[in-house]
């Protein structure tokens, strides 16, 4: 297997295209993105890495190829997963695009990738979003970085962890991420911990409290607005109320969906 050098000149997120120069052999090429499936500007980022790290075995497939790819990614669960009737389990987006090709065998050769999924409204036009894996204050970071463009009803809560050695409880980094978006619900054990923070360090929208996730999810069902996205981004543990945070998952799954 040869390894060829592939740089990432740009992401343009406006035009939603990856940029890609092959120095050795003088190409240039650039990688659709519009149509993935997927919440998140740091997913864009994450298709592309895929992508050139392809790219870069110089194994035969080329940037136009793996266009025809993209749409078919979809969401490892409660990462950042939109949830809908249909839900499709996919760890790593290079695996997912190996087969195609009938190159299985270069997976061993690959880093893992985080890929969103599917985007399934509800009849309101909302779009739900399970980040349940999000179970501490870094990670639901992460996730509303992601989510910039997107106004969004926000779920914290549950269990916190305990940040040894400091003084807060690191739910202040959130508040500048979360004041792009229409409005906070905490709930679990931490809830009032949280909500506290929050207001306490410049929170500008407003902060429900609610008792647990299914009263949670009734406050955001009445907060959010045609076009906006309900999600649960936790940053907490979830042992309070449920078995595990894949538990805590498929609960709101169910709540957001009710058969």
């Amino acid at each position: 297997m040869i390894l060829m050098l592939v740089i990432l000149e740009k992401i343009d997120m406006e035009a939603k295209t990856a940029s890609f120069e092959v120095p050795a052999i003088g190409i240039e090429s650039q990688l659709q993105l519009s149509t993935m499936k997927a919440m998140g500007i740091h997913n864009y980022h994450n298709a592309a890495v895929a992508a050139l790290s392809i790219l870069g075995l110089d194994i035969g497939v080329d940037a136009e190829a793996l266009n025809s790819t993209i749409e078919i990614l979809r969401a490892p669960p409660h990462r950042m997963q939109i949830d809908g009737n249909a839900l499709i389990e996919i760890e790593f987006c290079v695996w997912k695009i190996l087969p195609i090709f009938g190159l299985e065998h270069i997976w061993q050769a690959l880093q893992k990738f985080d890929l969103s999924g599917l985007v399934h409204k509800d009849i309101c036009g909302v779009t739900w979003i399970d980040d349940s894996k999000a179970t501490n204050v870094e990670a639901a970071y992460v996730g509303l970085m992601g989510l910039r463009r997107q106004k969004c009803v926000v779920l914290l809560g549950g269990l916190a962890k305990v940040l040894n050695g400091q003084d807060s409880n690191g739910f202040e980094q959130l508040v500048e991420p979360l004041n792009n978006h229409r409005c906070v619900i905490t709930f679990g054990s931490s809830g009032p911990m949280i909500h506290k923070t929050l207001v306490d360090n410049g929170l500008s929208i407003p902060c429900i409290g609610a008792a647990n996730l299914k009263d949670a999810i009734s406050h955001a069902r009445k907060m959010a607005k045609h076009g906006d996205a309900i999600v649960l981004s936790p940053g907490c543990a979830s042992f309070d109320e449920f078995k595990n945070f894949e538990h805590r998952g498929m609960v709101f799954q169910e709540l957001a969906f009710p058969s």
